[in-house]
């Protein structure tokens, strides 16, 4: 989504100036960024070296800060507040990341230790990560290629996992949500208004819980799958691929029912009060 600066923290930009400076970080460093509007994108390199450019107004100034492993990055101006500031950093492959922004949009490549973020207003990007907790009030995220849990919290905006090696939990009030190549033990998604979409692994012991107020829930899964499914719709239908076999009894809207398929291993719990839950071939 294009963020929508207000016209008040435009006005306040001046003519653009760029801050390019180099910290040498001990290992296990970690860093913590703040951006009230602009970007944020991050890459990784194999160096104890955190890189910070910047684009900002010529009465704005980058401060750095390290104290023990803690890299702390804020713009500052002497008298209001920066307005619009642009961060292009490079960190080692593995530092633990905080960023925050307000108008901000945030964008992480290759960043392999533990990841938060969060944004009012904009969109998260992240690729090729290890475990992260991402939030968003007005703004998409999405998630390509993570080794490690993955949370996520958001209010308007939509949803894309993929690539997912770790447990997962989503939350979201208004927005589609679609997990695909997920290979997790313990999965629990949530959304109020919106359709969901999951197509991953359904693994012997774990527990995957799908929910949806006002949208329809789809679970693409294997035939050899093994679980014990519970499903749950008020005003929507339950369609079931042929080829899983289901057969099912006392399946009417408004009643919760249980099917078993195979050893029935696996927690499976679907459910859309104003939506209809197919269950469909991987």
């Amino acid at each position: 989504m294009a963020i929508q600066i207000p016209l008040a923290l435009m006005a306040l930009a001046s003519m653009a100036q760029q801050t390019d400076t180099t910290v040498t970080v001990p290992a296990g460093a970690r860093l913590d960024l703040t951006n009230r509007a602009g970007e944020i994108v991050v890459t990784a390199w194999d160096r104890n070296v955190v890189r910070i450019r910047a684009e900002h107004g010529s009465r704005d100034r980058i401060e750095i800060e390290t104290r023990g492993s803690v890299v702390t990055i804020r713009a500052r101006r002497r008298f209001g507040m920066p307005a619009i500031v642009d961060y292009e950093l490079t960190v080692p492959v593995g530092m633990a990341l905080k960023l925050d922004g307000i108008y901000a949009e945030i964008e992480v490549t290759g960043v392999e230790g533990d990841l938060r973020a969060e944004s009012i207003e904009g969109d998260i990007r992240v690729r090729r990560a290890g475990s992260v907790s991402l939030g968003s009030v007005e703004g998409d995220i999405s998630v390509d290629g993570a080794n490690g849990t993955v949370r996520i919290h958001a209010i308007d905006g939509e949803i894309e996992l993929s690539r997912i090696a770790g447990d997962v939990t989503v939350e979201t009030i208004d927005g589609d949500i679609t997990l695909d190549g997920i290979e997790a033990t313990d999965v629990d998604v949530s959304t109020v208004d919106g359709d969901l979409l999951y197509r991953g692994a359904i693994r012997d012991g774990g527990t995957y819980r799908l929910t949806s107020h006002d949208g329809d829930v789809i679970l693409a899964v294997s035939l050899e799958i093994n679980a014990t499914i519970s499903v749950a719709t008020f005003d929507g239908e339950f369609e079931p691929d042929p080829a899983f076999n289901v057969q099912l009894r006392n399946a009417r809207p408004g009643r919760r029912f249980t099917f078993v398929l195979g050893s029935g291993s696996a927690q499976v719990e679907l459910e859309s009060f104003d939506g209809s839950i197919r269950l469909v071939r991987r």
